[in-house]
């Protein structure tokens, strides 16, 4: 999914993406949601999970990545991202 006119993808899309990524029933994933706590996640996931967005053009920058504990944190950080790159 790459995004080339450097708008950000709707939450909803973003949420898609990480279901889809972590296997996970999307009604399961809310801003709010901890990938450690509420989504099982472990840190090899993690990373998986960063890599593959970074694939289909979802880009959260690896120093801020270590700031990610809720599904909205890492929202919040593509969104920032691609906010500043446009």
């Amino acid at each position: 999914m790459k995004n080339p006119t450097h708008n950000p993808i709707s939450f909803e899309e973003f949420r898609r993406l990480i279901a889809e990524e972590l296997q996970v029933d999307e009604s399961k994933i809310a801003q709010e949601s901890s990938f450690i706590r509420d989504l099982l996640t472990d840190s090899i996931q993690l990373v998986e999970l960063m890599l593959r967005l970074e694939e289909m053009g979802v880009d959260i920058p690896v120093d801020a990545a270590w700031e990610v504990e809720t599904v909205g944190d890492a929202y919040r950080l593509y969104k920032e991202h691609v906010q500043a790159a446009s």
